[in-house]
C-alpha cells in the first residue's frame, strides 16, 4: 500500500509539473517550483524524465495524459485478469508481451512485478466473494447439487456445484475423497449460505451416495450419461465390429460370384444371400440398440414425449426396465458376453435414475401446497402450463437434432392443449405472468445428470496441463471468476442466479482496488564473463 501511494504521488506531481510548465510558457524551474511547492531540482528531474520518455516512441506522449494513463492501467489489469489468472499464462510470457508493445519504460512489467500484481489480484478476488456472500439475504434455499472429484497426478480436487445456477459451492484441494472429508468441507459452506439440499446427483461413488443420504438427508440420483456410457461400452464396439465383418463378408461373397464361371456361379449364389441376411440382422440390432440407448434420456422426463402426460417414478422405472430387456435380447442374438456385468449395473441404477422425476414432482406439489393453490389451478399448472414451458426450454437446450425435433413436436402438442383450455382466460394478466415465471423457474430445477461438474473438471484439466499446475490460492481465484465473472447469454452470473441478487462487476471492482501500477526500474545488466581472463586468487 505504501508503494502504491508513493507511485500515485509521483505520477500526480509529474502531471502537475508538466501542465504548469507548458501552460505558462515554459517558465523557470525555480518559479514553477514555488507555485506548486516543489524544489527546483524536483521540477528539473521530473521534466527531464518526461522528456526522455516522450522521445522514445511516438505513442509515449499518450501515457502522460490522465486518460491515457487510465486506459494503460485498465489494459494491463485486463491482461493479468484474463490471461494471467483465467488462462494461466506465466508471468515471463506476460512480461515479454508488455515489452513487445513498448510500455516497459513507463510501467514496471518485470516477471517479479507481475507476480506481485497477480498475487494481489487473487487476494482481492477471494475477499470479493467473501464480501458478496456475507451481504446476501438470510433465507433458506433448496437446490439440486452435483458432486464429483477430479485427479491430476497426486492433486485431488473436490467439486460441489448447484446445477440450476452453476454456482460452485465448493472447489477445494484435499488429500482424500472419503465421506468424512466431503462432509467436513461441504457442511460449513451449505450452512453459511443457507442452502438445503433437496436432491444430489453423483456418479454413484460410495462416498458420494453416503454424503447424499447421511450428510444431506436427501435421495441420491444417478447420472443418466454415466449409465448410457456403461451400456455403450458393452454393446457399441462389438456391434460395430460385427457390422464391419458383415460388410466385408458381403463384398467378398459378391466378388467370388462375379469371378466364378457359369457352372460354379449357381452353387455360390446362395452365399451372398446369406451374407445379406446376416448384415440385415446386424443392422436391425444396431438400430434397436441406438433407439433404446437414446430412449433412456427420452424416458427421463417429467412428461411423456408422446402425449405430455405426467410421468411418475414408477412409470419411468418400468420404461427403463423395458430398455434393459431390449439390450439383453440384442446381446443374446448377437452372442455378446457381458463380462463386466454392465446390464446388471444399469438395472441397479434404475431406481436412482427414476428418482429425478419423483423428486421434481414432489417439489412441485410441496410448493403448490405451500401457496394454498386450489384444485382447478393446480391441475391447469401441472397438466397444461408446465408441459408448454418444459418442452419450450428443452427444445433449445438440446443439441441433438433428433431430440430437438421430438421436443419441438411435444411442445406444439402442449401449446395446442394450452390454447384449447380456456382456464387461463379467467386469470388476470399479472397472475398469468406470475405463474409463467414460476413455471420457468420450476423447469430449470429439473436435472438428471452431473455433466456441468464434468465440464468444470475438464476446464480445470486444461488449466492444470496448459499452465504450471494449480495452487490453492489460484484455484480459489478461478472459483470466484466462475461464480461472479462469467456470464451466460442472458448476462447473468452464477451468483446472481443462485441468490437472486445483483452484485458488483468483478473485474471493475478488482481494477478499482488494485491501486497504482509500479514504476519501471532499470534492469541489472548481466555480466559477460571472459573465459580467457585469468583471475588470480591470493594464497
Amino acid at each position: 500500500m505504501i508503494k502504491s501511494t508513493t507511485t500515485q504521488a509521483i505520477r500526480k506531481t509529474r502531471r502537475i509539473i508538466i501542465a504548469e510548465f507548458f501552460a505558462k510558457g515554459k517558465q523557470s524551474f525555480r518559479a514553477l517550483g514555488k507555485q506548486i511547492n516543489c524544489r527546483k531540482r524536483t521540477v528539473h528531474r521530473h521534466l527531464k524524465k518526461t522528456a526522455s520518455l516522450r522521445d522514445q516512441h511516438p505513442e509515449t506522449v499518450l501515457w502522460e495524459t490522465k486518460a491515457g494513463e487510465a486506459w494503460l492501467r485498465l489494459m494491463i489489469f485486463a491482461v493479468l485478469y484474463k490471461f494471467g489468472i483465467q488462462h494461466t499464462v506465466g508471468a515471463d510470457a506476460l512480461s515479454d508481451f508488455f515489452k513487445m508493445i513498448r510500455i516497459n519504460d513507463h510501467i514496471g512489467v518485470s516477471p517479479g512485478a507481475l507476480r506481485t500484481q497477480l498475487n494481489q489480484m487473487e487476494d482481492l478476488m477471494i475477499g470479493f466473494q467473501g464480501n458478496c456472500e456475507r451481504s446476501i439475504p438470510n433465507e433458506k434455499r433448496k437446490v439440486v447439487l452435483a458432486a464429483d472429484e477430479t485427479y491430476f497426478g497426486e492433486l485431488l480436487i473436490l467439486v460441489l456445484m448447484d446445477l440450476s445456477s452453476g454456482y460452485l459451492l465448493l472447489e477445494t484441494i484435499q488429500n482424500d475423497r472419503s465421506f468424512d472429508t466431503w462432509l467436513a468441507q461441504a457442511n460449513p459452506r451449505l450452512e453459511a449460505l443457507g442452502i438445503k439440499v433437496g436432491h444430489a446427483i453423483t456418479d454413484r461413488a460410495k462416498a458420494l451416495i453416503k454424503l447424499a443420504v447421511d450428510g444431506f438427508d436427501c435421495a441420491p440420483g444417478a447420472d443418466v450419461f454415466h449409465e448410457q456410457y456403461g451400456i455403450s461400452r458393452w454393446l457399441g464396439p462389438v456391434l460395430g465390429r460385427h457390422q464391419a465383418k458383415a460388410d466385408k463378408r458381403c463384398e467378398a461373397t459378391q466378388k467370388a460370384v462375379n469371378k466364378a464361371s457359369d457352372i460354379d456361379r449357381k452353387e455360390l449364389e446362395i452365399q451372398p444371400a446369406n451374407a445379406l441376411s446376416e448384415r440385415h440382422e446386424i443392422n436391425k440390432a444396431q438400430q434397436t440398440y441406438h433407439t433404446n440407448l437414446l430412449g433412456i434420456t427420452d424416458d427421463l422426463h417429467p412428461f411423456a414425449l408422446d402425449d405430455n402426460r405426467s410421468n411418475t417414478g414408477e412409470a419411468v422405472a418400468l420404461k427403463l426396465e423395458n430398455r434393459a430387456v431390449a439390450f439383453e435380447v440384442i446381446a443374446a442374438q448377437q452372442g455378446i458376453l457381458d463380462k463386466n456385468n454392465a446390464l446388471q449395473k444399469f438395472r441397479n441404477q434404475i431406481v436412482a435414475l427414476s428418482s429425478h422425476v419423483s423428486f421434481w414432482w414432489l417439489w412441485v406439489g410441496e410448493i403448490l401446497m405451500g401457496l394454498s393453490v386450489d384444485e382447478p389451478t393446480r391441475q391447469w399448472l401441472t397438466g397444461t402450463l408446465l408441459p408448454v414451458v418444459y418442452w419450450h426450454y428443452h427444445r433449445y437446450k438440446t443439441k441433438n437434432p433428433v431430440q430437438r425435433k421430438r421436443y419441438q413436436e411435444a411442445w406444439q402438442r402442449a401449446v395446442k392443449d394450452f390454447e384449447t383450455d380456456s382456464f387461463y382466460l379467467s386469470l388476470p394478466e399479472s397472475e398469468l405472468q406470475h405463474w409463467v415465471e414460476w413455471a420457468e423457474w420450476m423447469v430449470r430445477q429439473f436435472h438428471r445428470s452431473s455433466s456441468a461438474v464434468e465440464g468444470r473438471n475438464g476446464r480445470l484439466s486444461q488449466m492444470y496441463h496448459n499452465g504450471r499446475g494449480l495452487k490453492k490460492k489460484r484455484l480459489m481465484a478461478l472459483t470466484v471468476i466462475h461464480n461472479y465473472g462469467q456470464r451466460r447469454s442472458d448476462g447473468s452470473t452464477a451468483a446472481e442466479r443462485l441468490f437472486d441478487t445483483a452484485f458488483p462487476d468483478l473485474f471493475g471492482w478488482v481494477v478499482d482496488n488494485m491501486g497504482e501500477l509500479p514504476l519501471p526500474r532499470k534492469a541489472r545488466q548481466s555480466a559477460l564473463r571472459n573465459p580467457l581472463k585469468l583471475v588470480s586468487v591470493p594464497a
